[in-house]
């Protein structure tokens, strides 16, 4: 169907006229088979610019407030518009339409006596016909149309023709306006069922963050969100995580003071902030130079009673959010402080394994001295007493049995030296693990003449003392095995701290064994690094096939005062480490 702009110069009979009737009901039945809003709003604006005639038509959509948020023109280029620039605001003849709620038909748009004129850069206009668009009583917007073909002005047909379409265009965007939010509503639960399933699955504050950022971003196509972390201690909004046009304008770790803006104002109040036009809201500030935004949507995520993070999401137009953006977000948010939760729980869960296995050790090292160092003290005691009983009638024996027990002595001093040393090895005492992995990769170097790197990207005086025994082991018993099995010219070793995990790499270009022909720990030593590895919560991985080499890596969670997840959500910093690959 194809309707095209009139020439007539005399007005017809009226709306019954066989051929307006006919262009109307083909401009309703094309308008009515659409149910894309944007292209509903669009086709209403050219087929009534066809059906009358004019030069030029646009449609005026309000807001809840009564203010014009969407403003769709025919008849001017793209080039036009830009060079026109910013929407109306309803002032002048415009708002005239806008306020009397009935059509209103102009010769000369100057001569009325609300007429402001119109912008630079727009196009002349002197007939006008404005016609309100009404939904069961309920004002959608406006249809205008200007400079009539072939005519002075708009006929009384021109009229009656416009107001029946713009009763069958109010029905038509009614329809769309419903089938987009139930085409929203079903794409924001399928959104909120992905979310319950993915966010309590991650473990990482900061990948938490960023993932509900993304989901927002891709599922709910706003064009602009963040998540801040609320910091108690410095009583700052720190944005964590960015997703779509913010990102190139505010770099993560960003800082404003709690109650500065929307957002701001969401955490100190602990209540979601709806901001449909931020304009007129003096709460509003903008943290970045160059960006802004129309409207805001600002969440807080509470944990436990208390406000943690806020989901700020901007929009570029007012009106770009609505209550039910409002109820699904903070659907969203209670989902994400479920996460965070578990990420607490998580962490409280490995400190409360790490402690178990601490007491586990005592209890061991407890029953190990029972059964062997204080049993021998308990006959030690024993023995002296036997000597003391008999000194004055066997004086003779008393140096012997003396020696004796000195020797038992001895023994078990020895026996307690043991047991110290094993919860704080020898090479460890008085020293700190760098100095003493320095001492064992010379002594490997000098050994062996093989070549050793060694790269920690991480801050080993705040590890735990547990974790301090167990890696020294490690090493222990991986350059054990390098220096009598691997015959490796180049060893690699690195240490860092990622994604909660502390990761142990060794790699030599040695000659490397078979993994499936050869049992694990076969004169190997790898039983120790796995029970060791195990202890912690880890695991030990082994690649190696003949004459490529081997590599162990070894994986545990990270030590509390070591991993990633803190108040601030920062790692520490990395550390430069030497290089002994030169000798």
């Amino acid at each position: 169907m194809a309707i095209g702009p009139s020439s007539r110069g005399e007005a017809s009979d009226g709306p019954q006229d066989q051929s307006q009737g006919h262009s109307l009901y083909d401009a309703i039945s094309a308008l009515t088979s659409e149910l894309s809003l944007d292209a509903v709003l669009q086709m209403a604006t050219d087929l009534s610019r066809a059906l009358v005639g004019a030069s030029y038509s646009a449609l005026g959509i309000l807001g809840e407030d009564g203010k014009l948020v969407q403003f769709i023109t025919s008849g001017i280029t793209q080039r036009g518009r830009d060079r026109i620039g910013r929407i109306p605001e309803g002032q002048g003849v415009l708002g005239t339409v806008l306020r009397q709620d009935i059509p209103l038909r102009l010769k000369d748009l100057a001569a009325h006596p609300d007429s402001v004129g119109v912008p630079r850069n727009h196009p002349k206009m002197k007939s006008l016909l404005g016609v309100p668009i009404v939904y069961k009583g309920r004002v959608l917007g406006n249809i205008y149309l200007t400079n009539k073909i072939g005519a002075e002005e708009f006929s009384q047909d021109d009229e009656n023709l416009v107001t029946l379409f713009a009763a069958q265009a109010a029905v038509a965007i009614e329809n769309a306006r419903l089938f987009e939010d139930e085409s929203r509503r079903s794409a924001q639960l399928d959104v909120l069922n992905r979310a319950g399933r993915e966010l309590t699955s991650i473990f990482d504050l900061d990948k938490l963050l960023h993932a509900v950022a993304e989901l927002l971003r891709q599922g709910f196509n706003y064009p602009s969100v963040q998540v801040f972390w609320v910091d108690r201690a410095n009583q700052v909004l720190q944005v964590r995580a960015v997703a779509g046009l913010i990102q190139g304008f505010v770099p993560l770790g960003t800082t404003r003071p709690i109650g500065e803006g929307l957002a701001g104002w969401a955490a100190q109040n602990g209540v979601t902030v709806l901001c449909s036009d931020v304009s007129v809201d003096p709460r509003y500030s903008s943290m970045i130079e160059g960006f802004e935004s129309c409207a805001v949507l600002a969440v807080p995520v509470t944990v436990l009673d208390e406000v943690v993070a806020v989901i700020n999401v901007d929009g570029m137009e007012p009106q770009a959010f609505d209550d039910s953006d409002a109820k699904t977000l903070e659907t969203l948010a209670d989902q994400l402080a479920v996460a965070i939760e578990n990420i607490r729980l998580n962490r409280q869960q490995q400190e409360q394994s790490r402690r178990l296995a601490v007491a586990e050790e005592r209890d061991r090292i407890g029953r190990d001295l029972h059964d062997g160092v204080i049993q021998s003290m308990y006959a030690v005691g024993l023995t002296l007493e036997d000597i003391a009983s008999r000194a004055d009638k066997e004086p003779g024996e008393v140096g012997p049995r003396i020696e004796e027990v000195v020797g038992d002595l001895n023994q078990a001093i020895g026996d307690i030296r043991s047991y110290i040393m094993d919860l704080r090895p020898r090479e460890l005492q008085g020293r700190s693990l760098d100095e003493a992995l320095d001492s064992l990769i010379l002594y490997l170097e000098d050994r062996t003449g093989v070549s050793v790197t060694l790269d920690v990207q991480m801050e080993l005086a705040s590890l735990s003392e547990l974790y301090i025994v167990n890696l020294w082991h490690i090493f222990q018993e991986a350059f054990s095995n390098i220096e009598k099995y691997s015959k490796a010219k180049t060893v690699s070793v690195s240490l860092a701290v990622s994604d909660g995990n502390l990761s142990l790499d060794i790699v030599d270009d040695g000659q490397g064994f078979d993994l499936e022909k050869s049992e694990l720990g076969r004169g190997y030593g790898l039983p120790n690094i796995k029970d060791r590895a195990e202890r912690l919560g880890g695991m030990l991985l082994i690649e190696s096939s003949p004459g490529s080499g081997t590599r162990l890596k070894v994986v545990i969670p990270a030590d509390q005062r070591t991993g990633p997840f803190s108040e601030a959500g920062g790692t520490n910093p990395t550390v430069a480490r030497n290089n002994h690959g030169d000798g």
